[in-house]
């Protein structure tokens, strides 16, 4: 069985437990001293509830499912199931995009996708590290891993280490970088082995990609938005 894998950036959690834990204080701090006004106390609560909402959907929400039977992306308000099969590539931009083949329903040529997954953001500094590129692969190593790289003897064209040279290579990428090129590697060799055993797909195997709306999320930010209109208008 392979092993289920949930991807994601660490400072979004943060953030949202961040907010969490200020929600939490507020809501103490006025139940010990009282509110002065009962409308003050529901327009308060109608903005915590919203706030709470989108920072929910937007940061706590999002992230990236790697299972044996493909990717799963979950952003703010859609899901988007993808098969390894169907996947071409994985890349980066402003987020890792997932680019993908989506089969025609008659038959016909392929439609070409892109998922982009808001849970693994590229900073501008990364994406300025990325354009530069050309650097060696022990160049951009962590401080922690440094000390794997053996200093090169006499007569070797390059220094020899202890770490995978594939390993070094994504140790020296931003963090998003180098699980986009973990998942392309993935897609590759999943693609290829699809393609060894064409004609002998397994049985309730998916082939297609799925999109669908995430309707609890919409709804975590839609109800408190309608509820605070409600609360400023009364």
């Amino acid at each position: 069985m392979t092993e289920r894998e949930t991807l994601r950036l660490h400072p979004p959690v943060i953030f949202w437990w961040v907010w969490a834990a200020f929600v939490v204080a507020n809501v103490a701090d006025y139940a010990a001293q009282g509110l002065p006004s009962a409308r003050f106390g529901s327009l308060l609560a109608a903005v915590l509830l919203l706030v709470t909402g989108v920072v929910f959907t937007l940061a706590a929400r999002p992230k990236v499912i790697s299972d044996g039977d493909g990717l799963t992306v979950v952003n703010p308000f859609r899901v988007h199931r993808l098969p390894w099969p169907v996947i071409e590539s994985v890349d980066t931009g402003e987020w890792v995009r997932v680019r993908y083949a989506q089969p025609a329903a008659g038959g016909g040529a392929a439609t070409p996708r892109v998922v982009h997954c808001w849970a693994l953001y590229v900073s501008t500094r990364a994406r300025r590290k990325l354009a530069v590129g050309g650097a060696p692969a022990s160049a951009g190593v962590p401080r922690r891993l440094r000390g794997l790289v053996a200093a090169a003897p006499s007569g070797y064209a390059q220094p020899p280490s202890r770490l995978p040279e594939e390993a070094l290579r994504l140790a020296s990428l931003p963090v998003s970088a180098a699980i986009a090129a973990r998942l392309n590697s993935r897609a590759e060799k999943e693609r290829r082995r699809a393609e060894g055993r064409a004609g002998e797909a397994r049985a309730g195997e998916p082939s297609t990609a799925t999109t669908a709306w995430s309707w609890p999320a919409v709804a975590a930010v839609a109800v408190p938005a309608v509820v605070l209109l409600a609360v400023a208008l009364a």
